[in-house]
Order: structure tokens, then sequence, then C-alpha cells
């Protein structure tokens, strides 16, 4: 039999903060924000995936609050990041390219919680959201470097770097609550889980050298030597991936439990952007706006929240920060384009009265660099309904209801709607246009940063 870790002891108990939050109503709860990069929603049991990879997530969820329609603002990871941090859309804060700096105008999440004295911390396994890239803005600490030679940094290894840090500068007797951010690589291609759930998840047909090559053909877009088979078996590595990171992220909360940093503690686990394994004919992210490339997990858990919830309604990346201040007491920061998601989070979200459903916007901006391979540029989501904007000018619109996995991009169904969907998508992007800022800042990319991005997949 097995005995509980720690981690899930903590959920079986959270019930119990609240008392603790009656005992000290003026010291705010720690935050923990926890993205894995490139992890598609589908691969989560609390999502409906049958192949067990994520079991401590699917206990969070259990316990938590599960968005099932959270969506990213982008299919990519740098102007995402800015929108989480910033509650702004890639065509306001003007992260649209690898070279892009978040404006010193912007104003993050972490500048936000300020007035509560939050000692801040984020920890980045992605090497390009750097400090002198804007991302630390309104950290107290922040790292984002890959290990010497240019290797990954492992989720383990970025566990350890947050810990060493919390053991410097927190502790539960500390007097100020602390804000964690941590982002995980390990779903991002390249795909090399280690075992056990190298052996466990990868394709039984594939045979162990194979992987490195076909590694190779995906990061180096050689995507025409790759066959349906070849594809399959890097999309067995990517779950490898993914049940690793679950893993470590159960280790994680199992230090932080035994640190007492969960006794009071708001969470969020979410993702930046998803993944493609030909869906659409294409691989990766950052080309397109399909489901498999923003439909992201977004699991949530508050300390007074008693049981399990699930909330069908579409919500995005701009909103995680309002809600935060919502659920912290602050007030809301002005610039901010999302809404609060705490009334879901308390079980009693507002009436519709009847007016539509709030869309979801997804934007894929122009990068300046030529070729420019993008094929979507903007897409909206509102109800079960979606519409693409390609960058040629002509739109997808897609019944989510009957089509999910959008597959017929005109259906009869969708006759009507999708010329609404086009209006209120125009009108939408014209408003944010009206709000954003003045102009996108660029840091130099030198050749070895360049060959960094071109071992993950990048090529510009």
């Amino acid at each position: 039999m097995r005995i509980a870790p720690p981690a899930i002891l903590w959920l079986a108990s959270l019930g119990l903060a609240v008392a603790g939050c009656q005992r000290d109503r003026a010291q705010p709860p720690n935050v923990v924000i926890a993205v894995v990069d490139t992890l598609r929603a589908d691969r989560l049991g609390a999502y409906g995936n049958a192949r067990g990879l994520t079991p401590f997530l699917d206990s969070l969820a259990a316990r938590g609050t599960v968005f099932e329609n959270a969506y990213s603002t982008t299919s990519w990871t740098c102007p995402a990041v800015a929108s989480l941090m910033t509650s702004r859309y890639p065509s306001q804060h003007r992260v649209v390219s690898f070279a892009s700096q978040l404006g010193d105008d912007e104003v993050t999440l972490a500048e936000s919680v300020r007035p509560l004295r939050y000692l801040s911390g984020g920890f980045s396994a992605n090497f390009r959201l750097l400090s002198s890239l804007g991302y630390a803005q309104g950290f107290d600490h922040w790292e984002a470097e890959m290990k010497p030679g240019g290797a990954e940094l492992s989720g383990t290894e970025l566990d350890a770097q947050a810990l060493a840090w919390l053991d410097r500068s927190w502790n539960a007797s500390a007097g100020r609550p602390a804000l964690l951010y941590l982002q995980y690589l390990e779903p991002h291609a390249p795909y090399a889980p280690p075992d056990p759930y190298r052996s466990r998840f990868r394709d039984a047909g594939a045979e162990a050298g194979e992987d490195a090559e076909l590694n190779a053909k995906l990061v180096s877009l050689r995507w025409h030597e790759l066959t349906r088979a070849d594809v399959h078996r890097l999309e067995s590595l990517y779950d490898g991936e993914v049940a690793t990171v679950d893993e470590q992220l159960r280790q994680l909360f199992s230090e932080l439990e035994r640190r007492h940093f969960l006794d009071r503690a708001i969470v969020v686990v979410t993702a930046d952007h998803g993944e493609e394994f030909w869906e659409h004919g294409g691989l990766t992210h950052g080309i397109t706006l399909y489901d498999e490339c923003v439909h992201v997990p977004l699991i949530m858990l508050v300390p007074d929240q008693h049981q399990g919830r699930r909330v069908t309604e579409n919500v995005s990346l701009v909103d995680i920060a309002p809600t935060l201040l919502d659920l912290l007491g602050l007030p809301a920061e002005p610039h901010f384009e999302g809404r609060s998601l705490a009334p879901w989070l308390r079980g009693d979200p507002p009436a519709s009265g009847g007016s539509p459903a709030r869309p979801v916007i997804l934007q894929l901006e122009p990068t300046g660099y030529e070729p420019d391979t993008r094929e979507h540029a903007a897409g909206i989501v509102q109800d079960a309904k979606a519409l693409l904007l390609r960058r040629s000018g002509h739109t997808e619109a897609y019944d989510l209801r009957a089509d999910p996995r959008e597959q017929d991009a005109g259906p009869a169904s969708m006759a009507g709607a999708a010329d609404a969907l086009a209006n209120t998508l125009q009108t939408a992007q014209a408003d944010l246009a009206r709000r954003a800022s003045s102009g996108e800042h660029r840091a130099p990319l030198d050749e070895a940063t360049r060959e960094k991005l071109r071992a993950l997949g990048y090529h510009f």
C-alpha cells in the first residue's frame, strides 16, 4: 500500500486552511503560478485523457476549479507569458518576436501586488523569458537561463532553484506573503523524457535509437521526411514529457507543503500554449491558432474552496491576473483587459442576462522577420463557435460542439454565425488597438541566441 505523499495530504486538508485564514486575516495568502510550457489541455486526465499521464494534476483538479475552456492569447511562449503577466493582448503589449522587450509602461501582476508587500520570485526553464526582456518586471528575483553548454533546465533543477530561493528569502514566520512563478519546459520539443516515462509512454513499435533522429527532423523543420508513424512516435515521447513534468510538480508541492508554504495559498496551474501533431497538417506551435495550439489547462485552488468545480465558460490567460487581484482584495488594475474569475471560483457566477457570452480573442502578430511562416493572424471563440482569420484574409469558421477538432472549416450551421463572429473580432481588434502600447521595443539577437532557438525548432 502506497503512503500518500505530503502534496496529496495537503489536498485532503486544504479546507483546514480556512481556519488559518480566520486566525490571521492580515496576512495575505501565498500564490503559486505554475506554467507548463507547451502543455495541451487534452493531455490531462481532468480534461478527458485516458493515458494516465497526469495523476498529480488530476488530483489538484479534483479539489480545485477546472476551467474546461481556457485559451491562451496566442500559440507561442513570449507573447503568451507577457499576456499572463500584464492581462493584455500581443497587439497591445507588443511582444511579438523573440527580440521583443516588454515595455516599462506595462503594469505586471508582480507590480500590482506590491501594496501587500509580496516577496516575488520567478523561475523559468525557457531561456528566452529573460529579465533583460522585461519578464522580471516587478519581481524581487528572477532566473531564466539554460545550463552551461546550452542544455535545457529540467523541472527538477528548476524546482531546486525555486526552493533554494525560498529557503534564503522566505519562511513560514517571515511575516510577508510570497508570489512564486515557475515555467517548466519539458513538453517543448525536442521531446526526450527520462525513464520510466520514456519507456512507459513511447510508442511500442519504435526503436530507442530512432528518438534522436525523429527529434532532429522535427526541430530542423524536415517535416516532409516524417511519416504518420513517426509523428505518432513523437507524440508518444511528448506524452512521456507530460508525465515527467506531472511528477516534478508533485515533488515541488511536497517540498512546498513541508515548508508550510501551502498552508494558506492560492494555486494556479496553466500553460502558455499547446502543440500540434498534424491535426491540421503541421507540427509544433506558433504557426496557427487551432484548438490544439491555444486550448490550455487552467486549474485554480483557493483556501476557502471545499469541493471541486468545473466551469464551462470560455476564459483566457488575460483573466488570471485580474482574478488574483480580486482574490487578494486589491483594486482592479485599469490597464488590465481581462476579467476576474473569482465569482466562478466561489461558485456564484454572474448571470448572463441573455447577453452574448464574452468572446475570447486570439492573436498571431507579425514578427517582422522574413519569411514569416505564420498561417493565422487572429481568431475569436464565442460560445461554442470559433472563427480564425488567415493572413491571406480568408476565414475559417467552426462549430465546436459538432466539430471540436476543427476539421470542417465551413459547415452550414456556421453560415450566419461566421459573419457575426467576424464583425465582433474586427470591433474587438480595433478597440484593443486604441489601448495599445506605442510600439515594439527590440533587443538584438546574436548568433548564439539564434542557435539556441533553432535547437528548440524555431527558424527565422
